[in-house]
């Protein structure tokens, strides 16, 4: 190791582990890192939960032994315990679990990936531990976005060519009418269901159809607005709707999949000349490059 400070860890251990906490603390050292362990720090006088409380504190990574004897053990416990209670509130202490001859993981270990070390495989578990410690000190690999596959891509833009259409209505949303006797109060939501979500473009020549167009006397304009993949007649009655609306709804549905439509092509004209443009001017510097006659 080279860092100008040695990384630092602490050994959990219920003192029935005593021998394995030795070979683990000497493998350690011997691979440069600074290793805490009560029975080589404490002095007669100091308060113990004082002096391992302090450390927790400092200390960098928790090698947390856990054997038959240490998840009966209430001091290893509380070590354990204020070790997670760092590692969660993000301090700096990392826990690094050992099991010993299958020992069942307490509660707060469940989660953690552990390194299986017993007294006779000591020497290749602190080789394991200590590259795992290494690999903590490196920042971690950030996984790169995710690229829509070629066919879902393809298939994305096969159905932005399929025209939405009316296909029910939402009855769970239905709305209620105040029916208190006011202008209205007979009138309610009724939320038609559309077969995929339109984009904005779409949203935007929907709503302005139905407020502006004339379609007939029993026209109500004002109460069509987009949301989602539904349509939101909100000051209507489904009888209306059924009587009314409902041809009106896919005239208006119709000349939004025509407006959203026309602008794809104009996106997709104005992205082939651009391409175009761009495989000219790649053309151009390439033919003025040949030109100049550098050596190869």
């Amino acid at each position: 190791m080279t860092e100008a400070y040695p990384t630092s860890v602490f050994i959990s251990y219920q003192h029935a582990d005593k021998a394995l906490a030795r070979k683990l603390q000497d493998g350690l050292e011997q691979q440069g890192f600074f290793v805490w362990r009560d029975e080589a720090e404490l002095r007669v006088g100091d308060s113990i939960v004082e002096r391992v409380t302090a450390a927790l504190d400092q200390i960098e990574f928790v090698a947390a032994i856990v054997s038959s004897a240490s998840v009966t053990s209430p001091w290893c416990q509380k070590e354990l315990s204020l070790a997670m209670t760092g590692e969660i509130a993000r301090r700096g202490v990392q826990v690094l679990p050992l099991r010993v001859d299958g020992t069942d993981m307490p509660p707060s270990l469940k989660d953690k990936l552990y390194l299986d070390i017993s007294t006779e495989n000591a020497n290749e578990a602190v080789e394991t531990l200590a590259n795992s410690i290494r690999s903590h000190l490196q920042p971690v690999r950030q996984i790169p976005a995710r690229r829509l596959r070629p066919a879902a891509a393809q298939q994305s833009i096969e159905s932005e060519d399929v025209p939405i259409r009316v296909v029910g209505i939402d009855r769970d949303n239905v709305g209620t009418p105040r029916g208190d006797g006011t202008p209205g109060s007979a009138l309610y939501l009724v939320p038609l269901v559309l077969s995929r979500t339109p984009d904005q473009l779409w949203a935007a020549a929907f709503t302005e159809r139905w407020n502006n167009a004339l379609f007939s006397s029993m026209h109500r304009p004002g109460i069509g607005s987009v949301r989602g993949n539904r349509i939101l007649l909100d000051g209507t009655t489904v009888e209306e709707v059924a009587d009314y609306h409902l041809a009106t709804v896919r005239q208006t549905i119709d000349y939004a999949n025509e407006v959203a439509a026309t602008q794809r092509r104009r996106d997709a004209q104005a992205k082939q000349r651009r391409d175009a443009q761009l495989e000219q001017h790649a053309a151009e510097v390439d033919e003025a490059i040949r030109r100049m006659g550098f050596d190869s």
